[in-house]
């Protein structure tokens, strides 16, 4: 007990000290300004990209603090003062460890007026997704703290903060661009590429969530790859903290540090072994029907709504009756059988009362005239709940559009589709958005002023 109250007065003592710099007020309201401008940006186009620029980068904020965290201690003296008292390395490193993700706590309360408004516009649907990106942020200002720390630990103030922004590009902004090159390059190229972009929690979140350029088939590789980067690091900081430095004799022991250096970076480039991802491309369009062409027939699925033209489209929490119709084209001249079809979906932003359907076996006629194919139809009666909007809508009549992912397998062929409902959610005035920024910045600024000494009257 007495370990764990150690370490939570001193990381609290450490993230007084930080939140109490000069450079504090400035960090916070440029990053006020900027969340604030992402959303006025991009709630009204996707609310993901929102969710994911914020976020998922946030924590870049946190490598600053984090590579000067004990090069700072060191240079200034007060190492040599905390090591007088009963304080083990490991509490130390433990207590700056944590003052790091308290840290990324302040950072993430400048967020609950956005996060507000995406669920009072967007839909409660979006809370789960809040709590999951948070989950993400938090793993990646883990991998970010351990980072920093262990580079921290191990060279001085310019070279840990020159290597780890540099590592921090490649694993944090990384995985938002290369995958546009990907697609173009050599498939041993890509594949390497894309293995060492599996260290980064920024990818494994892009693989969780589904919402980057590439979509995993199985997320799980990446995730396991970042939490084994993040203990790597942990645990060979830890031991930089512990066996090669002290307070007294760090430039003794420096260089006894080197092999436990090259020991991590051994170990960091051997993880790509892992087995590989299987990646597709996120569509860029879909619509209310997708067709696919495979084993001599057109299968086309679609969602069907009773919605009058010119009728607004259905809200948020309103339940919509549908159906969901599979239509099989036949263009050969001879009949084609199929045994079963068997047809599933899902939607993050829409709850459906059936989400799987089997069909067949059936026998598709075959084409009938020159201009026309031989077709089969079938058609099951859905129920949809709204749960959520793609985007914030900031223009009146305009509906936004639920993606529907779907995948149908008949006779050993596996099918994807991408379709859509129109969902409606109130109108939202995007230029509200600079009110909370103003109030946000003048809170910050009001108190670092209130704080500032004041000079004693004659």
């Amino acid at each position: 007990m007495k370990a764990v109250s150690q370490t939570a007065f001193l990381a609290l003592a450490d993230l007084r000290r930080q939140l109490g710099s000069p450079h504090s007020a400035i960090s916070f309201v440029g990053s006020i300004v900027f969340i604030g401008f992402l959303f006025w940006l991009l709630a009204g186009f996707s609310i993901d990209h929102f969710l994911n620029a914020t976020f998922l980068m946030v924590p870049i904020l946190i490598l600053a603090p984090a590579t000067a965290s004990i090069t700072s201690d060191r240079e200034a003296g007060y190492a040599s003062i905390l090591f007088t008292y009963p304080v083990t390395a490991t509490r130390y490193y433990a207590a700056k460890f944590l003052a790091l993700h308290l840290l990324l706590g302040v950072y993430l309360l400048l967020l609950v007026p956005f996060l507000a408004i995406v669920v009072l516009y967007g839909g409660v649907g979006w809370l789960g997704e809040i709590a999951m990106m948070a989950g993400w942020a938090i793993l990646e200002t883990a991998f970010v703290s351990a980072l920093g720390l262990f580079l921290s630990a191990s060279f001085g103030r310019r070279a840990a903060m020159a290597s780890g922004f540099g590592l921090a590009l490649v694993f944090v902004i990384g995985p938002w661009f290369l995958p546009y090159y990907v697609m173009a390059m050599p498939p041993d190229t890509a594949s390497l590429g894309m293995r060492v972009l599996l260290f980064s929690p920024m990818m494994a979140a892009l693989d969780a969530t589904g919402t980057g350029l590439l979509v995993a088939e199985n997320p799980l590789p990446a995730f396991l790859a970042t939490l084994a980067v993040v203990v790597i690091l942990v645990a060979l900081a830890l031991l930089v903290v512990r066996r090669f430095q002290s307070a007294e004799g760090w430039e003794v022991r420096r260089a006894k540090a080197a092999p436990v250096v090259a020991l991590g970076i051994v170990l960091l480039l051997a993880l790509p072994v892992i087995p590989g991802v299987s990646y597709r491309e996120f569509p860029d369009s879909s619509g209310t029907q997708s067709c696919v062409s495979a084993s001599m027939l057109q299968y086309c699925v679609s969602f069907e709504t009773p919605q009058q033209i010119g009728s607004p489209p259905p809200s948020l929490g309103s339940p919509i009756q549908a159906q969901m119709i599979v239509s099989l084209y036949n263009d050969q001249p001879v009949n084609v059988t199929v045994e079963k079809i068997v047809v599933s979906w899902s939607s993050r932003f829409i709850d459906f009362n059936v989400t799987r359907a089997e069909f067949g076996p059936v026998e598709v006629p075959a084409k009938l005239a020159p201009d026309q194919n031989g077709a089969v139809f079938f058609r099951l009666n859905v129920t949809a709940v709204p749960l959520q909007v793609r985007s914030l809508p900031i223009y009146e009549g305009f509906p936004e559009y639920a993606l529907i992912p779907m995948e149908l397998a008949t006779d050993g062929t596996r099918v994807l589709f991408y379709n859509e409902l129109s969902v409606s959610g109130p109108t939202f005035e995007r230029n509200i958005v600079w009110i909370f920024v103003g109030l946000e910045a003048a809170l910050v600024l009001g108190r670092r002023l209130a704080r500032r000494p004041r000079k004693a009257l004659p």
